[in-house]
């Protein structure tokens, strides 16, 4: 494969969307992101629509297309998924994506899911079932919609829709299936107790495949959408932290990754599906299908909407939204330890205290690390624990908090490169275009040439 080529990854988040574009040394040659458009047509609900989400896309890989200095080889996703999208059989949406963080169906599980337990889904899928994800989503449009969900010719997540726009071919990789909460994680096919539940077949259903698998060639209307060679291929990705990880070269059990955007992550690779499990963390197939770890992921939900809010609001009200972030930075660096007795609960509704906005900026910063501590001490139970981290996500590029992280947590704390989780979805594309046999392969090409961090 020419040394020339490139690679694309689409990290296909909750609040937008990321693309980097990699030479095959793992150079950073571009990135570029788009905003999603979050509609609440009802209080509670979170939705997408599908033709702008995938406009974002084509709008990434355009821009990417047109910095690219030699061929591109393949794209590869990661994405924060678990929405919802149902369609015809050939691929046209019949309603808005359903998000993940919609909460219609909390507080009173649809009569579907009568007598399932969260722990029992999460025997079987890896995830314990909760009511923002396709299994309640699901569960939901069958007690209110069924005639929508009976006339579905397919049945899916935003994620296996965009391959299928790009290529013609419908595919879910494991990881990404994991979210879906319809896939016995151990077996790599779909649970049929739970298709009989919700009255779906398996026809209607994306193919299952490795992350890193080769899907097909881009339609030829859709490399001319999106300024992309008609020979670029498509590869399978995964779900969002997997990729991170794969990026930042957390590949063995005893590392730990932080990922920091809209929830915070940790990510864990473990021997045994068992010790995930135990641990009562979120399970991730990562690297078991080549006989590699499992992976493991405990999760502070949501916490970056409520930083948002406080920057907005109570920090840097009055700035320009591009000087914000830096507002923040420099607001918590003129603060000491324990935030001169101020405390802020990123858990609790945000209201604003009346207190040094460069104090409440410290205790914001100190609230997160806090938060992730408490998860540490939980994971502790099952016999894990950690000296060391990769921080990855926005919050890791500030010159303050990765140091209040590592002295509320005690961990030493290393910052990850840039865009860690679409430099990871590259990683996976160049390994199903053949370039790197796995992912330590990879690792070794970008370190070697001096692209492993960006």
């Amino acid at each position: 494969m020419s040394q020339g080529g490139c690679l694309i990854g689409l990290d296909i988040g909750s609040g937008e969307v990321k693309g980097v574009l990699l030479a095959t040394s793992g150079r950073l040659l571009a990135e570029v992101s788009r905003h999603n458009r979050l509609l609440t047509p009802c209080d509670g609900w979170v939705e997408l629509d599908p033709v702008g989400h995938l406009e974002n896309v084509c709008g990434i890989l355009r821009e990417l297309a047109a910095a690219a200095p030699g061929k591109v080889l393949a794209v590869a996703m990661a994405a924060a998924s678990g929405n919802t999208l149902l369609t015809t059989a050939a691929g046209e949406p019949l309603g808005n994506i359903i998000s993940w963080m919609d909460q219609r169906s909390s507080g009173r599980k649809p009569s579907a899911l009568t007598g399932l337990e969260a722990e029992d889904v999460r025997r079987i899928a890896g995830w314990p079932c909760v009511g923002s994800f396709p299994l309640a989503h699901l569960a939901w449009l069958r007690e209110n919609r069924p005639d929508e969900l009976r006339r579905a010719g397919h049945v899916g997540m935003d994620t296996d829709w965009l391959a299928y726009q790009l290529t013609g071919i419908w595919r879910m990789d494991h990881s990404t299936a994991t979210t879906f909460h319809l896939q016995d994680q151990v077996a790599g096919g779909y649970y049929q107790p739970f298709l009989d539940r919700l009255g779906i077949e398996r026809p209607r259903l994306s193919e299952l495949t490795v992350p890193g698998q080769a899907v097909g060639k881009l339609r030829p209307e859709m490399a001319v959408r999106t300024g992309l060679p008609e020979t670029t291929l498509l590869v399978a990705g995964c779900f969002d932290h997997p990729a991170a990880a794969r990026a930042t070269g957390v590949l063995e059990p005893g590392m730990l990754m932080l990922s920091c955007g809209t929830s915070w992550v940790g990510f864990v690779p473990c021997e045994k599906r068992e010790t995930v499990l135990k641990a009562r963390m979120l399970c991730d197939p990562f690297l078991s299908g080549s006989g590699g770890p499992w992976g493991g992921m405990f999760s502070v939900p949501h916490i970056g909407r409520a930083i948002t809010w406080y920057v907005e609001n109570a920090i840097a009200p009055r700035e320009a939204p591009e000087r914000r972030v830096r507002v923040f930075d420099e607001m918590a660096a003129r603060s000491r330890p324990g935030a001169n007795g101020v405390k802020i609960d990123l858990l609790q509704k945000p209201k604003a205290p009346d207190a040094d906005p460069a104090d409440v900026s410290r205790a914001v910063m100190e609230s997160a690390a806090h938060l992730i501590a408490d998860k540490l001490a939980e994971v502790s139970s099952a016999g894990l624990s950690y000296r060391r981290a990769v921080m990855v996500g926005g919050p890791s590029r500030s010159p303050v908090w990765p140091g209040i992280v590592a002295e509320v947590t005690g961990l030493e704390v290393e910052v990850g490169g840039r865009g860690a989780g679409a430099r990871g979805a590259a990683m996976l594309a160049g390994i199903g275009a053949g370039y790197y046999r796995d992912e330590q392969d990879a690792l070794a090409v970008w370190g070697s040439e001096g692209g492993l961090n960006g």
